[in-house]
């Protein structure tokens, strides 16, 4: 009788409790900001919104390689085998290593087939992307001690500024919202602010950690650098815990986290050091002179800004126009005036905004590469930092300037509205509305102007091919776009192929390329048995394709067939 009554009470105890977690969790404000990051980040890619599995962002060429790097992710998880040698490159191994693997949006590839699917799960990941980054800056800032309108502004520059909008293909590179939100909760589980300290609270120092490791997942082009800073980060938490002595549970958080941290980031980069022993993929000096921004690129945007579009700030007739992209550094105007103004009046102590200052200009420096001194610094680093020879474009390292710079914006920002209180008679409304100017107006330098482009559909002979492939094949022709092309295509069924597209490009690629330029003739049949490849499958609709076709194969060792779009030759003798 008592066991039957209590049970209901219990039942609705148990319902009260996980109402009001989730009404906690709703209302967060950690949940508020991602919220305002998505709104903002679905308005600016609307039409990926109409049209999720048939468009993507920017043209055919990276983005539909990490569409395929995503698909085969969900391959892995479905069909298991070796993750690392993928279906491009073949016979070439270890092939998913040759760039950013984007491995931490495995959960994303639990779901769907085919190419459709693989669109869908990259539009989302893309637009997801911002949302992390604006939420990323904001809880960062507003940890540091920011009123809520300066958190507002970094979130802005973080996942929109300028400089983000020329990124627009990579969304290794977009994804950095790993990275703020790991300092934020590593400085709330230490607690540490800019402005005093606050309760420490252990469990948010282990997720820091890994969250810290989810971002050394997506991959290296961002995350050497990471690393870098996290062992930065390690070092100075370290000498908080000899000096403060925090307590037990902080030194055991810190320890695990930096476990899993070291264990996953080794575990992540044992294929890459496999690649590079095997293949010798280096960057040359030659490529970081080439991709080394001139000063004036901390200056100057891509057209694709839709405010700045028709302004000198995206003229960039002064830049070398070899890797254009990479030497686009523009952090945005509002937050470099609002970064200058917060050397002088802010939220932070003297000594802090002197520090910041500092983590802006070195960083910026260190981003123009080669162009600055000569590359007498840059080179340094390059020839004696484990890791740093394997960036290519020098520019990337603004990122770790923008960061700091929007801390010293938001710290203006902050102290305005200290005086506003202080020193006016407006109302509270008026000045909540006069301190959110400056997050608007660093949101408007981001609106962007991207084009939207529909993906190639599957012609059915192709599709009938991958489908059905029992042996490693090589598509023609073999046009840069053709392969991200057949990339995207190949997510039907992950034939093996010779095709393949990547930041490295392995020896067998070279010559398969190479040898066949005038296929079918007995060079490049010679070189296709050499590694291991008798089916050539010529797509017709392909610039070129129907040229390669009509060639006469006569006295060659081949058969031919044409059915739909395609023309199979199999390599007989």
């Amino acid at each position: 009788m008592g066991e039957s009554a209590t049970q209901p009470v219990v039942r609705g105890g148990v319902t009260l409790l996980l109402a009001r977690t989730l009404e906690r969790l709703v209302r967060s404000e950690v949940v508020q900001a991602f919220h305002v990051g998505l709104v903002v980040s679905l308005l600016f890619n609307f039409p990926l919104v109409l049209h999720p599995k048939t468009l993507v962002t920017g043209d055919l060429g990276d983005p539909l390689l990490q569409t395929w790097q995503l698909a085969w992710l969900h391959r892995y998880l479905a069909e298991g085998g070796d993750l690392w040698t993928s279906n491009q490159f073949y016979p070439a191994v270890d092939s998913l290593a040759f760039s950013d693997s984007l491995l931490g949006y495995l959960p994303l590839s639990l779901f769907g087939d085919g190419p459709e699917a693989a669109i869908l799960r990259y539009n989302v990941a893309f637009v997801l992307a911002f949302a992390f980054a604006f939420a990323g800056g904001y809880l960062l800032v507003r940890q540091l001690g920011s009123n809520w309108q300066g958190a507002a502004l970094a979130g802005a520059v973080l996942a929109w500024s300028p400089w983000r909008l020329t990124h627009v293909h990579h969304l290794n590179l977009l994804s950095i919202g790993g990275v703020a939100l790991a300092l934020c909760a590593l400085a709330r589980g230490h607690g540490f602010t800019l402005r005093g300290r606050r309760e420490p609270a252990p469990r948010w120092i282990f997720a820091g950690w890994v969250i810290a490791t989810w971002q050394v997942t997506l991959g290296f082009a961002l995350g050497i650098t990471f690393v870098y800073v996290m062992a930065a980060v390690g070092v100075a938490i370290a000498v908080f815990v000899w000096r403060q002595r925090p307590g037990i549970r902080t030194v055991i958080a810190n320890a695990w986290g930096v476990i899993v941290f070291l264990v996953v980031t080794l575990l992540m980069v044992a294929p890459y050091f496999r690649v590079l022993d095997r293949y010798g993929f280096t960057r040359t000096w030659h490529e970081i002179e080439l991709f080394s921004p001139p000063a004036s690129g901390l200056l100057t945007t891509t057209r694709d800004s839709w405010l700045w579009q028709a302004t000198d700030f995206a003229d960039s007739s002064a830049i070398p126009h070899d890797g254009i992209l990479e030497k686009l550094l523009f952090p945005g105007l509002v937050v470099l005036v609002l970064g200058v103004a917060g050397l002088f009046l802010s939220a932070w102590r003297f000594t802090t905004r002197m520090v910041l200052a500092a983590l802006v200009v070195v960083p910026a420096v260190l981003a123009l590469g080669a162009s600055f001194l000569g590359g007498a610094i840059y080179r340094v680093l390059w020839e004696v930092v484990p890791g740093w020879d394997a960036m290519r474009a020098p520019g990337r390292l603004i990122l770790w300037a923008i960061l700091p710079l929007t801390v010293l914006a938001a710290g203006a920002v902050t102290e305005f509205g200290r005086q506003l209180v202080i020193r006016t008679q407006l109302r509270a409304r008026t000045i909540v509305l006069l301190l959110l100017v400056p997050a608007v107006a660093a949101l408007l330098e981001g609106v962007p102007r991207w084009a939207h482009v529909p993906v190639p559909a599957v012609p059915a002979g192709v599709q009938r091919v991958f489908t059905q492939a029992q042996e490693p094949m090589l598509m023609l022709p073999m046009d840069t776009y053709d392969e991200f092309t057949y990339l995207l295509w190949s997510t039907e069924g992950f034939p093996k192929m010779a095709n393949g597209n990547s930041g490295n490009f392995p020896p067998e690629y070279r010559e398969i390329v190479a040898a066949t330029a005038n296929f079918p003739d007995q060079r490049s049949l010679q070189a296709l048995k050499r590694h291991g490849i008798y089916k050539v499958v010529v797509v017709k609709s392909r610039p070129g394709g129907a040229d390669i076709a009509a060639r006469p194969v006569g006295g060659l060792p081949l058969s031919r067939v044409e059915t739909d779009d395609v023309v199979e030759f199999t390599i007989t003798g």
